[in-house]
């Protein structure tokens, strides 16, 4: 995991890289790297998880990558290459291609097909620039592209208040897209190539309740064996989702650290310790108890990490800031979380409705979650947990996992048995003989009240002076923290 940048229009575009590489320290305190050419820079910051590869690498071409690639010891077996570096086998398949007269867009796309992996990336060759972006939009990107006679650029970066001195107007860029960019004879063209990744619904389906399980639960295992380092940690809540990753877990490495949040008394604390005890992983949970100080002094922080003063937002973001902090202070760089689970297995309640209205409603509603996961919760989890230095990876969202939820057939994802709805059956029941019964199908509480985090900022927003009764006091408190601590790119952006 890293952080990226680049920029192209100017003749500093050097200094202005390094001033945004500064800003997104915190996602890479390992190394920090830059390359120019012309008026193209782009830059890394680095943090140590896969392999010791300094970046940008350089070649034919030059490469920055954020992410991570799952599958690249068997790519790099197929072609021979001997390395511990991802990011090396990455730019070696697409050097390959552009030595043998492939457009770099069309390089990178056809090296990307092949990936099994989340990542947003750059790769500058000649007079052209690629981005690109995995398919569920795990690593974030952002960028800007102006075709101005006055002021042409293109800028791109990690998150976004690295790009909020630009005063420009700052765009995700799209999940699985990729695009390619002219830069000849010193000027910005027009976007001239654009290919996507996108997730596909799958033609064959799979209804079959036995098969699903078994192929299910297969893929699941993979990505959670994929996922796990010897400094990964999990994101635990006691819920189906974080348990279930957990008791995959076990069976690699028995000793993986379990790390949950809450204050005293509240559900998840009383959750996670039951649940660990229960999966047999009592002496691996880590369990931080929370106060309303700790999360008052954490507000701040959360704002700036997800460049919101949005109150679903902080609420959600905050327990996981203060999870991925815990971890970091034990030596942890990777957590592992249950993000994507509800969004592919039909979790939330909305869907109970999609479900009454056709198992097709359903499943265009399910693919529709998956389409818009990274607006909606990832670049939030990614930006509270790189705010310490911690890479979150996502095993509900591996390339199998996500082909193989898809092929399930909606009917095996929202049940209805005697007027009572059980959301992500199939989840459910791939975890028998993992799980205890009272885990398997209980109900989960939102993260936010399950900590106790929204009662509290509740009570921090009207100790404040912000009355509940006239609307919006959550937000209207965090809009003035914001203020106070001279957040004024949350506002430009």
């Amino acid at each position: 995991m890293c952080g990226i940048a680049g920029m192209f229009g100017t003749p500093d575009s050097n200094t202005k890289v390094k001033k945004m590489l500064a800003i997104l320290g915190h996602r890479g305190p390992d190394a920090c790297g830059i390359h120019t050419e012309g008026k193209l820079s782009i830059g890394n910051t680095l943090l140590k998880i896969t392999g010791d590869m300094p970046q940008p690498l350089t070649g034919t071409g030059s490469l920055v990558l954020n992410g991570e690639i799952y599958n690249f010891r068997e790519l790099a077996a197929e072609i021979g290459l001997k390395t511990d570096s991802d990011t090396e086998l990455l730019f070696t398949l697409i050097e390959r291609k552009v030595r043998k007269g492939i457009k770099p867009t069309n390089a990178v796309f056809s090296v990307l097909s092949k990936v099994n992996g989340d990542y947003a990336l750059a790769y500058a060759c000649g007079t052209e620039l690629v981005l690109a972006r995995d398919p569920s939009g795990v690593k974030p990107l952002y960028y800007f592209y102006e075709k101005s006679m006055v002021k042409p650029g293109l800028a791109f970066a990690s998150e976004k208040k690295a790009l909020a001195f630009t005063g420009r107007e700052v765009k995700p860029f799209p999940q699985g897209g990729i695009m390619g960019f002219s830069t000849e004879n010193g000027k910005i063209a027009e976007k001239f190539t654009e290919k996507s990744l996108k997730i596909t619904q799958p033609e064959k389906r799979i209804s079959a309740e036995k098969e699903a399980i078994i192929y299910l639960k297969a893929a699941l295992e993979k990505a959670v064996e994929l996922r796990l380092t010897p400094v990964s940690g999990i994101a635990f809540s006691g819920g189906i989702d974080s348990t279930f990753l957990a008791a995959l877990a076990k069976r690699i490495d028995p000793y993986v650290s379990l790390y949950a949040v809450g204050l005293p008394d509240s559900h998840d604390i009383a959750q996670a310790e039951y649940a660990a005890e229960a999966i047999g992983m009592k002496r691996n949970l880590k369990t931080h108890f929370l106060s309303p100080e700790e999360i008052e002094a954490a507000v701040p922080e959360v704002i700036y990490a997800t460049e919101s003063t949005d109150p679903m937002k902080v609420a959600i973001g905050l327990p996981l800031h203060i999870v991925a902090k815990t971890a970091r202070e034990e030596g942890k760089r990777v957590l592992l979380t249950g993000q994507g689970a509800d969004e592919l297995f039909g979790g939330y309640s909305r869907h109970e409705g999609f479900f009454e209205q056709g198992a097709d409603v359903l499943d265009r509603e399910i693919y529709s979650d998956l389409e818009n996961i990274s607006a909606i919760n990832l670049e939030r989890d990614d930006m509270v947990a790189m705010a310490n230095s911690v890479e979150l990876r996502v095993p509900f969202l591996d390339k199998e996992v996500i082909k193989t939820g898809l092929a399930i057939s909606p009917e095996l994802k929202v049940r209805k048995k005697e007027g009572v709805y059980i959301r992500k059956y199939i989840l459910r029941k791939a975890a028998e003989g993992l799980l205890p019964p009272k885990i398997l199908w209980k109900e989960k509480k939102a993260v936010q009240y399950g900590t106790g985090v929204q009662k509290t900022l509740d009570r921090l927003a009207r100790d404040s002076g912000f009355s509940k009764k006239q609307g919006g006091h959550i937000e209207k408190y965090l809009s003035q923290i914001a203020s106070e601590k001279g957040f004024d790119f949350i506002n430009e952006m």
